[in-house]
């Protein structure tokens, strides 16, 4: 079904210009563009790196099933896209008309290097002061690691999320870019916030985000049961175990046909009649949470060998009648068949130049302004011509920057 939409978002009239790659920055616009805000992404004249690989948009042959690849899929809906090439003079003067016209520049390069563009924040500021400036970065602007690579596994490494997502004592990454969507959540919400405060002074001002501080603030709970108790690092011992501080059951346990997820952590005498086994709960190893997170492994391993004697289905509703916290564990082909996730419309389907792509629909709902996907992402340089001429820009200038490699 298609269920794209043509109402106005509460950022209708905002344009943002879009000096982003890869997911961080990309998925921080494509938020503002799902609100209604105008994205232009501007890109390079090739469409190959600097260093000679298919950039973000196209894959290596045979790695992807469509024409562009999944991370540019996932984080460019909503957007035009201009090419420009801003190791040239005249490309920069461009992109200065651009940020004179623009609300937001949002960009993701290494510190410095858009300084170096004559692009930084301190150059667009002088051209429109009430600009909106985000930085997404690996590190941050400054410190120790301010120069270095970022990318969402390193974040993930240096934040402690290979420790929390460990098992056996093998420090192991979440399966997702998980700090990249977290660093453009935060950088999302930053700009919302500045574009609030201009709304009410008529200022502009530079946010910065980054993947490091994202992996941080991601992981508030078990960082401030660290940072305030007598914890010590978190460590899960068991492939069951769902958090590394709070007590069984909280997991993952099979049954005979899957998983299914369980946090009965307060409801254990409950869990413990329904699986057949009613004098656990009263056995001195197990009969409160800390008896139990002593004896973690002996528990997990009895309750989930009494799981083991049925199909995830069944046990479900036999749990259900206790009111228990548990639900199956699905991989993809189940959560995006889910009735809920039917029922909630976390799949658009939109038309694209490469035929019918199906998107996952923003994660929130607003009854007045609704965020929506208007428009697949777009193909290299489709908007080039059409917003050069909203800039001013003549049809022979435009034919002219084409003749000079600068468009």
């Amino acid at each position: 079904m298609d269920t794209t939409t043509t109402a106005l978002g509460v950022l209708t009239g905002i344009r943002v210009l879009d000096f982003t790659e890869r997911i961080q920055g990309p998925y921080g616009t494509q938020m503002l563009g799902d609100l209604g805000a105008e994205v232009i992404k501007v890109e390079r004249v090739s469409t190959l790196t600097p260093d000679g690989r298919p950039d973000d948009r196209y894959p290596a042959p045979g790695t992807q099933p469509t024409l562009y690849t999944a991370m540019f899929l996932s984080a460019n809906r909503n957007k035009k896209s201009i090419t420009l090439n801003l190791k040239a003079p005249e490309g920069v003067d461009v992109a200065h008309r651009l940020v004179a016209g623009s609300d937001v520049v949002y960009e993701n390069f290494r510190p410095g290097v858009m300084d170096r563009l004559g692009l930084g924040y301190a150059d667009c500021a002088a051209l429109n002061p009430s600009i909106v400036y985000c930085s997404a970065s690996g590190y941050g602007p400054d410190g120790p690691y301010a120069r270095k690579p970022g990318q969402d596994v390193l974040a993930q490494a240096l934040g402690g999320f290979g420790a929390v997502n460990a098992t056996g004592g093998r420090p192991t990454p979440v399966g997702m870019s998980v700090t990249d969507v977290m660093g453009g959540m935060n950088g999302g919400i930053a700009v919302l916030a500045a574009l609030y405060h201009r709304l009410n002074t008529g200022e502009g001002q530079h946010v910065q985000v980054s993947l490091l501080n994202s992996a941080i603030a991601a992981q508030s709970e078990p960082a401030v049961q660290y940072l305030n108790g007598d914890a010590g690092e978190p460590v899960r011992d068991t492939p069951t175990q769902g958090h590394p501080y709070i007590p069984p059951p909280y997991g993952f346990y099979a049954t005979s046909d899957g998983h299914i997820a369980l946090s009965c952590g307060h409801q254990v005498p409950q869990l413990c009649r329904v699986i057949g086994l009613p004098d656990l709960s009263k056995d001195p190893r197990f009969d409160s949470q800390r008896a139990r997170e002593r004896n973690r492994e002996q528990f997990e391993r009895i309750v989930e060998d009494a799981l083991r004697r049925r199909t995830t289905a069944e046990w479900l509703p036999l749990m259900a009648a206790e009111e228990l916290f548990a639900a199956p564990v699905h991989g993809f082909t189940q959560a995006f068949t889910d009735p809920q996730v039917t029922h909630g419309r976390m799949v658009t389907t939109v038309d694209s130049p490469i035929g019918p792509l199906r998107l996952v629909s923003p994660g929130f709902t607003l009854t007045r302004t609704p965020a929506t996907i208007r428009t697949a992402p777009p193909s290299h340089g489709q908007h080039t011509e059409q917003i050069l001429t909203g800039a001013g820009y003549t049809t022979e200038q435009i034919a002219a920057l084409r003749d000079r490699g600068v468009i």
